[in-house]
């Protein structure tokens, strides 16, 4: 075998590569999508964003005070996943090339950390050392390079080459580094089915700002210092009037987050209505009312972009009062979204 390309698309959430990449393998097949609309309804960041920590509530979350989960990306059903040592790889004398090619041909795909000096396409490529993980999920022989996913010189998430002999350079000091590589690789034999009580339940918690890290104490300790759900609106204000007084550090990637949660809202309500095969009114209407939240929370972002070209506090200010707006919208939205809900889940499943 000359060369091999597994599957990937472009998936709704690519703020953080934790998401990015389990997520782009997975939104391949349809059978997935259930799980994926069971969950990512849950938003959680830092009191004041202190360090800009903002995110999407998952297992795999990867914050200061809690250590992930003895797992590569946890909570995804659809993934069988392992590591393996990079001093593994020394110690038996193995290319770590090789290796990859093999879990490739055994439809595995690989993250790693690749130091981006030497990895073309990269804004860090040539220019400065700097470790972050990238996928592979692709080799050619006659190439001699391999297929990669990550985010590029412009910060675009999008799929590129690395010659063989970039790679290895690339790569050279990742168990120096104490980098693993990950492997992924998709389940055939699993099913999963849409569960409107969790959905329910996600939107409760979202809407009532719960903290869900408490549902998972059998595996972590609940998480402190930090706010879930609605109540993200508030902070991210406060990080906004802390930004106008130049007392925090620019960051567009909560308002990016921001945006894609909105995003995954309107997506959750299309499959539902889909599913449902039938018109259901009150969820076309909420259907209809996310869309627009889901523009003012473009706008928010393509404002805050322009506030890192610019600095002008006017900016600022105008975004402020955009978020208010927004907050009230879901306050008053998603109850009536909760309520449909609980009307189809008695029901019973879709026909």
């Amino acid at each position: 075998m000359n060369c091999k390309k597994l599957p990937i698309t472009k998936p709704p959430i690519i703020g953080y590569v934790v998401h990015a990449f389990p997520l782009s393998i997975i939104f391949n097949y349809d059978k997935c999508l259930p799980w994926f609309y069971n969950n990512y309804m849950q938003l959680v960041c830092h009191k004041g964003l202190q360090n800009n920590f903002f995110d999407f509530f998952s297992l795999c979350m990867p914050i200061e005070d809690i250590q992930w989960v003895n797992s590569v990306y946890p909570g995804i059903p659809w993934l069988n996943t392992h590591t393996m040592d990079n001093y593994l790889l020394i110690d038996c004398n193995i290319d770590i090339k090789q290796a990859i090619i093999h879990a490739l041909k055994r439809e595995n795909y690989m993250v790693c950390h690749l130091d981006e000096f030497y990895v073309p396409n990269r804004i860090s490529f040539q220019k400065e050392h700097y470790f972050h993980e990238n996928m592979i999920f692709g080799f050619d022989h006659h190439k001699k390079a391999f297929d990669i996913l990550g985010f590029d010189h412009k910060g675009i998430f999008r799929s590129s080459t690395i010659s063989y002999d970039l790679f290895d350079q690339a790569s050279s000091q990742l168990a120096s580094n104490n980098h693993d590589l990950k492997f992924l690789h998709l389940k055939d034999d699993f099913i999963y089915a849409l569960d409107l009580t969790c959905i329910k339940n996600g939107l409760r918690d979202y809407l009532n700002g719960e903290n869900s890290s408490q549902q998972y104490t059998i595996i972590r300790n609940p998480t402190h210092n930090y706010v879930y759900g609605m109540d993200i609106y508030n902070q991210l204000i406060l990080y906004l009037k802390r930004l106008y007084n130049l007392a925090a550090v620019s960051d567009i990637r909560p308002f990016h987050l921001l945006w894609e949660h909105k995003k995954c809202m309107v997506l959750r309500i299309a499959y539902i209505l889909a599913e449902y095969n039938e018109t259901i009114t009150d969820l076309e209407e909420i259907h209809n009312t996310y869309l627009t939240i889901q523009q003012t929370s473009q706008s928010i972002r393509n404002l805050f972009l322009k506030y890192n070209l610019t600095r002008r506090g006017d900016i600022i200010e105008r975004i402020i009062p955009l978020l208010q707006d927004m907050c009230m919208k879901e306050k008053t939205i998603l109850p009536k979204f909760i309520s449909v809900i609980e009307g189809l889940e008695k029901r019973g499943n879709p026909k």
